[in-house]
């Protein structure tokens, strides 16, 4: 195989690579749609059952001159609006676990290379396999550049 055919061989590697990237991306932004859509259902579902509570608690209630709440009530009322207050006050996450999160793509990919150039260097210059290795680095290499960077695209405004 000559140099034209390597050449061919990685841009058809590079093109399937970005395809299949392209198709992973896609498939991700699918699985969130699909995700949001089911949140959102659930979420219609807990406001009708919500609004059902509440019309029947408003034909339940008594008149206001009978009795007022009772102290403990109203006590563990704001006692629990604290605790849902200072729940809220706490920052998303460590430091260290974003760093950790932002760093597996890039982990991933090194790795990735670090294995297939391993397995590059360690076959005989003559070895037909060697083009293979190639072909399959290019491939990997595309496919992590548009899956995974194209997955951090900017959130279109609505």
């Amino acid at each position: 195989m000559g140099i034209l055919g390597h050449l061919l061989g990685c841009g058809i590697s590079a093109g399937a690579g970005g395809i299949f990237g392209l198709i992973g991306n896609l498939a991700t932004k699918t699985f969130g749609y699909l995700e949001s859509k089911q949140s959102f259902a659930a979420k219609q579902a807990e406001w009708t059952h919500e609004t059902e509570l509440l019309k029947l608690q408003s034909q339940w209630r008594q008149p206001e001159t009978e009795s007022a709440p009772p102290l403990a009530l109203t006590s563990s009322w704001s006692g629990l609006l604290s605790s849902v207050a200072a729940e809220g006050a706490l920052p998303s996450s460590y430091k260290w676990v974003n760093a950790a999160r932002a760093l597996v793509r890039p982990l991933l990919t090194l790795g990735l290379s670090a294995v297939l150039a391993a397995a590059f260097f360690s076959m005989a210059p003559d070895d037909t396999a060697r083009a293979y290795v190639i072909d399959s680095l290019v491939f990997a290499a595309v496919t992590a550049i548009v899956w995974w960077f194209g997955d951090r695209a900017p959130p279109r405004k609505r």
